[in-house]
């Protein structure tokens, strides 16, 4: 059991937006009498290239009390509507396919009939695009200026279907700067140990020999990882069987156009991917990659020839994709990068990290501070869950038809997670369905991504043949085939 009713202090291990998350989230859920600290190394810069979020960034700025204009304004963050995929299906510069945001009051996504979206799977039966049902698309293809798109959002009508772009180091500047004007202690100092007691709590924190007590500590510490991997050795999964790439290149892009894109371009590469995320006065860009299959002279070369400039890497960073299986161990957890970490395709990080503090609020609301093991072991199951539908949303991804190099020939040949292997065998049949979904859910989690993101990603893909889609609306009732007919026929024009 977790007694966390009377703590004196909260401590909070890095600065990143995970830490300042975390910072503002305990520092709104407990009194002004109880300390909440976080401790930054001063070593450890932010590289900043450019980051983007899912839909839950902005509930999670709401929850913490944030205005979103404020936001914006600090950070110079620019509107988020999804992705574009550019080369995933071997066709070049010319081939490509949306993952966009769905949002309320829009007729493909409200029509939800024995399982199915009966709209969208018309559109996969005849060939169409998914992305064209978006109200707003247009907006998105012209690169709409950030006040239009604003406007769009304020009428209310197709809900709150946006996310951000932005620069990890100005937001990471901002939450600090909020944190702190809220009663949040900053330190700069290196945790050197944790100091545990006979039972395995940490009690005391080392900072560069100093002593620190705490009751609760958020382990943010990023890669460094020096809670639940260096002190309690928590068991790590690694996706490496799954997931090729093991490397990441980021660099700084100049602004493409006036108006900054308002999705995020992810584009196949030989041996991976490249991200161009756009912001107000730049664009973060970099290249995900497999060390098996190049290296960093001939990545940057691959991106040089690709853009026609030349790049300015910051460093090339090596991981390991996964995460450990328990992230809450007695009265430390680990948030961010320092619970797991993925390649950025998707912006899982930010989403996943989100949506563990909305989590531990839950616990610590209905608990009153009183946590028992059994909710601590049903989070860390909760979030293994979301951790491997992440990996096998991911992997869907790399089930493209590309096979022009080794390292898409060996993404073919590589073994499809069971989970995934299991769900392709359904998408051969029909559209997928929310019972395909809640698998990924544990008790009280929402999922990362839903029925929509996979149909969105599928059907471009080719995972979702039109024929499964046909077969599908085959077995509506009579009267709601006739309505999709009539639907075809708008859409195209007959």
């Amino acid at each position: 059991m977790l007694d966390l009713t009377n703590p004196k202090r909260i401590a909070i291990i890095g600065g990143g937006t995970a830490g300042w998350f975390a910072a503002l989230t305990f520092r709104r859920l407990f009194s002004p009498a109880v300390e909440v600290t976080l401790i930054e190394a001063p070593e450890i810069p932010i590289i900043g290239v450019g980051e983007g979020g899912l839909i839950n960034l902005v509930d999670g700025l709401i929850r913490n009390n944030i205005a979103i204009d404020d936001f914006i304004q600090s950070t110079g963050a620019t509107y988020k509507f999804g992705f574009l995929y550019e080369g995933w299906r071997g066709g070049g510069r010319e081939d490509v396919f949306y993952h966009l945001f769905g949002g309320a009051n829009i007729p493909e996504f409200e029509w939800l009939q024995d399982g199915c979206f009966p709209l969208l799977s018309a559109r996969i039966a005849a060939g169409l695009p998914l992305h064209s049902c978006i109200p707003f698309f247009e907006a998105i293809a012209r690169h709409a200026p950030q006040a239009e798109m604003r406007e769009l959002l304020l009428t209310g009508k197709y809900g709150r279907p946006a996310s951000f772009h932005f620069d990890a180091h100005r937001v990471a500047t901002f939450l600090r700067t909020t944190a702190q004007a809220r009663g949040v202690v900053h330190r700069s100092a290196r945790v050197e140990q944790f100091i545990l007691d006979e039972q395995g709590y940490t009690r005391t924190l080392r900072l560069d020999g100093d002593m620190l007590e705490v009751d609760f500590v958020i382990d943010a510490s990023g890669l460094a990882r020096i809670g639940i991997d260096k002190t309690y050795h928590a068991p790590w999964c690694s996706f490496a069987d799954f997931l090729l790439p093991d490397s990441a290149m980021p660099f700084h892009l100049p602004k493409a156009q006036e108006n900054p894109a308002l999705v995020t371009r992810s584009t196949s590469m030989r041996s991976g991917w490249m991200w161009q995320i756009p912001l107000q006065e730049r664009v973060g860009g970099g290249y995900v990659f497999s060390s098996q299959h190049t290296d960093a002279a001939t990545a940057q070369a691959e991106v040089e020839a690709y853009l026609g400039h030349r790049v300015e890497p910051k460093r090339v960073l090596r991981y390991n994709a996964g995460y450990f299986e328990k992230v809450w161990i007695n009265n430390v957890m680990a948030l961010g990068l320092a619970s797991g970490f993925v390649e950025p395709l998707e912006a899982t990080s930010i989403g996943l990290m989100l949506e563990q503090l909305r989590n531990l609020e839950r616990l610590l609301a209905n608990g009153g501070g009183i946590i028992s093991g059994r909710a601590i072991d049903e989070f860390n199951t909760g979030i293994s869950k979301s951790w491997t539908g992440i990996r096998d949303f991911l992997r869907l991804h790399y089930d493209c038809p590309r096979d022009d190099t080794p390292f898409w020939r060996d993404v073919a040949a590589s073994p499809l997670p069971r989970d995934y292997a299991e769900l392709w065998q359904c998408f051969q049949r029909r559209t997928p369905r929310m019972c395909d979904i809640e698998p990924y859910e544990g008790s009280g989690w929402q999922g990362i991504f839903y029925m929509i993101n996979w149909i969105f990603v599928a059907a471009p893909l080719g995972v979702i043949p039109p024929a499964a889609a046909l077969a599908e609306l085959n077995r509506l009732p009579s009267a709601d085939r006739i309505k999709v007919n009539a639907y075809l026929k708008q859409v195209m024009g007959g």
